[in-house]
């Protein structure tokens, strides 16, 4: 399953978004996290934040997302072997916790695209991994002397 992510909007928020409303968002998140939490970003547009809480007997990754200028808010659950309840159950307990109203949810289709994009990224990695590894052997052929390493063969 790809990764689920809501739409909230702070429901009580009538002026800006502003680092002491980050604050707060931060001080309710770190109730509810495992272990600390993160700001992965923080420009004058967006900041983002990373935690791992508990749901479903098991840690899940999540990152929550503030559009400061739309005053919107991102919940993505980051794992992908947890269920679409078990993910939405999550979002609300998240989107309560912090005085949010979900107002959009992805959709199938949506995480399709994500999911075609995860398997892309995967497939050119590893091929990535493959060139790496073949010039990995021939420089570990030139330091020890040896002749000239060609990915066909010795020459």
């Amino acid at each position: 399953m790809p990764c689920i992510f809501c739409i909230a909007v702070f429901t009580a928020l009538a002026g800006q978004v502003t680092a002491a409303v980050i604050d707060q968002i931060n001080d309710r998140l770190r109730k509810k996290a495992k272990g600390p939490v993160r700001k992965t970003t923080d420009t004058e547009s967006v900041t983002k934040m990373e935690l791992v809480v508990e749901a479903a007997g098991k840690d899940v990754p999540v990152a929550v997302t503030v559009f400061k200028p739309a005053k919107r808010v991102r919940i993505q659950v980051l794992d992908h072997s947890l269920g679409r309840e078990d993910a939405e159950k999550l979002q609300n307990q998240l989107a309560d916790l912090l005085d949010l109203r979900v107002v959009e949810r992805s959709d199938p289709e949506s995480e399709a695209k994500v999911r075609e994009a995860h398997d892309h990224a995967g497939r050119r990695q590893s091929v990535s991994e493959t060139v790496s590894g073949a010039e990995g052997e021939r420089e570990r052929a030139e330091r020890e002397g040896k002749r000239r390493w060609s990915p066909f063969g010795r020459r």
